[in-house]
């Protein structure tokens, strides 16, 4: 969420220019959002490698070539120089790499400190985001509610490098913030029972699968499932294309939470405006 005092725009409409982009990372996904930005004509101005990155690139703000916002896809060691660099050079921030948890607070001090701007999400998924919203409610209904059980299980391609995925601990998160007879991820193949207290997150890694994702509460008699199956990296590379026009003009931490609140907010309007129209 917002941890920034200023005030902030509205949410920007599909209409208005997307923002010039630069690249830090040169893996599946920046090549993902290459083909997504030439699909919706968005300008990318430069692509800074791993190698560049660790050779201290870029180092002015020449480098960038006119990008008004940054999107890394490096590598957990790489972000949180990755993002001292970009308050440097005042350039707001997307970071969809997943991994690097453990330097959140000197990432988030780098930023508040230096009135930057940063965006940060395991997942730019639109409709993986609102299945999210969607989770936070459902867990608040679920809590208390004797004889349920939360399970979360992802698949993904044979190469990927972290498991479970940064969106399935993100689930874990959310459920364990709002479950309060559960305190625990127990992560991997379970060998025999596991304790109440635990949620059982299950990988699999196996061909070429972009990514599935399945949260559930099961009970004797019946079961809930949420599922998200991605069938193409285009839908991360246009969300965090949306991300990044949400991003610029803006100071401060943020996720895609904040995203979908601008959007709710913005639907509510629509619904607003339209009851005041029937009414006349």
């Amino acid at each position: 969420m917002t941890r920034s005092g200023t005030s902030q725009p509205p949410l920007l409409p599909a209409h208005q220019t997307l923002p010039r982009l630069c690249l830090f990372g040169d893996g599946k996904m920046s090549r993902a959002v290459r083909a997504a930005a030439e699909a919706w004509d968005v300008a990318i101005t430069n692509v800074f490698t791993g190698d560049d990155l660790r050779n201290g690139w870029p180092r002015r703000k020449g480098d960038l070539k006119g990008a008004e916002v940054g999107v890394d896809f490096s590598g957990p060691e790489a972000v949180l120089p990755n993002v001292r660099r970009a308050v440097d050079l005042e350039l707001p921030l997307v970071v969809g790499t997943t991994g690097w948890q453990d330097a959140m607070p000197d990432v988030e001090a780098a930023v508040l400190n230096g009135d930057g701007a940063l965006l940060h999400a395991p997942n730019f998924s639109y409709a993986m985001n609102v299945l999210l919203y969607l989770l936070k409610r459902a867990a608040l209904l679920f809590e208390g509610m004797e004889g349920f059980d939360p399970f979360i299980w992802e698949k993904h391609h044979a190469s990927k490098g972290d498991s479970p995925s940064g969106t399935a601990l993100h689930m874990g998160e959310v459920l364990l913030e709002r479950l309060g007879d559960k305190d625990l991820l127990h992560m991997g193949t379970a060998s025999g029972p596991i304790a109440p207290n635990q949620i059982s997150v299950a990988s699999v890694r196996a061909g070429s699968d972009p990514g599935c994702h399945h949260v559930g509460f099961d009970s004797a008699n019946e079961t809930l499932e949420l599922v998200h199956t991605t069938r193409d990296r285009a839908a991360f590379a246009t969300g965090v294309i949306r991300a990044a026009s949400w991003l610029k003009g803006r100071e401060g931490v943020f996720t895609m939470e904040d995203v979908i609140a601008d959007q709710i907010e913005a639907a509510e309007k629509r619904r607003e405006a339209w009851r005041e129209a029937d009414s006349l």
